[in-house]
């Protein structure tokens, strides 16, 4: 199940998801119905956390 988790730490977002392992985002920029460029992200999930910074 995945939570609906977010808090952004200067330019790292940080979410919580029990889908844990290795992933991808695939990228397509169509344009007249002709795929013109795409890209491939690798997204690994871990269970490591963060902890939050102290607020003073």
């Amino acid at each position: 199940m995945a939570r609906s988790f977010t808090r952004l730490r200067g330019n790292t977002r940080v979410e919580r998801s029990d889908f844990k392992g290795e992933h991808v985002v695939e990228c397509y920029v169509v344009r007249d119905g002709v795929v013109v460029a795409r890209d491939r992200l690798d997204v690994p999930i871990s269970n490591t956390s963060i902890k939050p910074a102290a607020v003073s």
